[in-house]
Formats: C-alpha cells, structure tokens, sequence
C-alpha cells in the first residue's frame, strides 16, 4: 500500500520544531476540521507530542498508537503530563467496537487484535497469517544481528466480509485508492485493512504485504512520517509475501523468488532508462502513478531483492540510518542519492551496473 505523502501534512506543519529530551506527554482536547470549518464532537487523546510546530499544531501519538495531525484551531483545552502508558489488548477491543458499526467481533491472537464481521474461521485463519509472519520477521532479522524492539502498541486489523463494505468503511479512509486495493497499512490509524477475496495467492500476498508494513513500523526498523523512500517501504513489504500454495497456510519463510515481481522486471527490463534507479531512489512520483506504478513496484522488488542478496550489510545499514529520521523531516533528491551511495560504498550508477548484472541470472 502507498504511503501518504509527507508533503500533505508538511502543508499542516509549515514551520515544524521537533521535540527534544524526553519525551512530552500530553492530554489534548480537540475537534474535527472540515472545510476551514469545526465539525462533530470534542475528542480527548492522551498522548506523547511527536512534533509541535510554532504555531502551536501538533503530531501527537495517542496510547493506542495513533497519529494525529492536530491543527492549532482545532485544540480546545491542553494539559501537559507524563506520557501516558500504552494500552492492552482488551482496552484496544473495547474502544475498537465502540467505535465502529454493530456487526463487528474481536478475535485475539498474541500480537495481534483482529475486528471482523462474524467470520471468526476466517479470523483465525488469518491470524494464524499474521503470527507466522511476526515469528519469521524477528527472526530473520535477529539472524542478520539487528535488534528490534517489541511492537509498544498490540497490533489492530480490520477484517471485513466483502468488498462492498471494505469500499465503504475504506473509501472514507483513503479515499479513492479504495478502489484499486484489496487490503491497506495506514501510517495515522496504525491498523491494516482487508477483507477475503476468491483469489487466494493474491490475498495471502496482500496480507502479508500490509502487515509487513505494519511489523516494520512498530519495531523500529521503519519510522511513520519519516522520510521513508517508497522503494524501501514496498520493497521490504515484497520481499516478505511471496506465498507458497504448497504450505497449508500459504505463506513460508522469507526471500523467495517473488514470482510477480521478477515478471514485471523482466517486462520493464527491455525498456528500461538509464537513469530508472536515480529517479526511483530520488522521487516516489513513479509508484503514484498508475502508467508508472507497475514499473516502480517490480524494480523496488528487484532492488532490494539485489541488496539483501549481495549488499546485506550495506543494506542494513541504510535501513538503520533511515529508521532514525525524524517525522516530517523531508530529505531532497539529492541527499536521498548522497545518502544511499554513502551507504553502499559507490556512485549509483555503479550500483545500478552491479544491480542490473545481477538480476539477469535470477531464475
């Protein structure tokens, strides 16, 4: 699933002063903006302020895991106070089904609080999904000696029963893009999206694939708003949910040959610019559109594939300098290209050459 550009909510927080020392704790009272407008009742978010600009909006992360991007006018009373401490998984239920529609039941994994409409085999099934790969997550990165930390926040998924009413509960969500997906990690919500379709490859591989996402931003190894390159965010995401139909649960290990992927690179191979890995790396335009997106999400695959492959520790360490960024803090294309020749050790176009070179022989 596509990130929502940072440059949306930069247009929020102009002018941004991020938080130093300790963290700050705050309890914010605060109403909906709609159309320059206040909308709907007061909602009360105790939360740690991740960014606060200078005229007083804040990015506060609430102790569910959300995000919020709160204007300056939509604040109606603050009160500072330590940060609060994160809440469980039966206090994540409650508020779950209080706020959506009747219908929904919860289903408790380790990790994990699924919401569905009253397909609990299913639930199941799919949380079955999420801790296979939550085990083989840790695990892989513990054998490549990088630490994560234990997700803070018990992990929400939203499962519902048909498209129509994932179109309805995700079209005010995102939008459009609805439209287009089968499932979704929103960076604000800190929850994935989904509902079961007929095609079982395709729905394992977006099941892993957003909740991979979801993994990844809530052990440390990526940052939400940070300035998280889209070829980094959906290359992890791919190389982590190819499914195997000869496993009885449709997804084992990490790394395979990402059958799809490998076929749209060989399909853009032959047409390929030049200049494809610099534009890829510097700007994220070219998986927003749909004449470009199939292209930009077969290299990305193709890319990291290649790093993991035969760069491990140059890779794992762009992804650790990556994980430090600060939320909102945008890097230029240029230092988005400094930064990954620095972390590989060579201009990009010798990266490129090595890259390319090696895919040729990837069966």
């Amino acid at each position: 699933m596509r990130q929502p550009s940072i440059l949306t909510l930069l247009l929020f927080l102009v002018t941004l002063t991020a938080m130093a020392g300790e963290t700050c704790g705050d309890q914010i009272v605060f109403r909906g903006l709609r159309d320059g407008k206040l909308v709907g009742e007061k909602r009360v978010v105790d939360g740690e302020i991740l960014v606060e600009a200078v005229d007083g909006g804040v990015m506060l992360q609430g102790d569910d895991g959300r995000i919020w991007s709160i204007q300056p006018e939509q604040i109606t009373h603050r009160e500072e106070g330590p940060p609060p401490k994160p809440i469980d998984a039966d206090e994540v239920e409650r508020r779950m089904l209080a706020e959506l529609p009747r219908g929904f039941t919860a289903f408790h994994t380790s990790h994990y609080v699924i919401l569905h409409q009253g397909n609990t085999e299913y639930a199941r099934d799919v949380g079955t999904l999420f801790e296979s790969l939550y085990r083989a997550f840790f695990t892989y990165w513990k054998n490549q000696r990088v630490a994560l930390d234990e997700p803070k926040y018990p992990l929400v998924a939203l499962v519902l029963k048909d498209r129509n009413e994932f179109l309805k509960f995700a079209g005010e969500e995102i939008g459009e893009t609805a439209q287009s997906v089968i499932g979704y990690y929103h960076l604000e919500s800190n929850r994935m999206t989904t509902y079961r379709v007929a095609n079982i490859e395709r729905n394992i591989a977006t099941i892993i694939h957003e909740a991979t996402h979801q993994i990844a931003y809530n052990c440390g190894l990526q940052t939400r708003f940070a300035d998280n390159p889209m070829w980094v965010s959906e290359g992890l995401a791919m190389f982590f949910e190819s499914p195997d139909l000869s496993n009885p649960r449709g997804w084992r290990g990490v790394g395979r040959v990402n059958t799809v992927n490998l076929r749209r690179w060989r399909r853009y191979q032959p047409r390929r610019p030049d200049d494809s890995l610099v534009t890829m790396i510097a700007d994220d335009s070219r998986f927003r559109s749909s004449a470009t997106a199939e292209d930009a999400y077969g290299e990305s695959w193709a890319m990291t594939y290649f790093a993991i492959r035969t760069m491990k520790n140059e890779y794992i360490a762009y992804l650790q300098e990556l994980s430090n960024g600060e939320p909102l803090r945008e890097r230029s294309g240029r230092e988005r290209i400094e930064m990954i020749e620095s972390a590989f050790g060579m201009p990009v176009d010798e990266l490129d050459d090595k890259f390319v070179n090696y895919m040729t022989r990837v069966r």
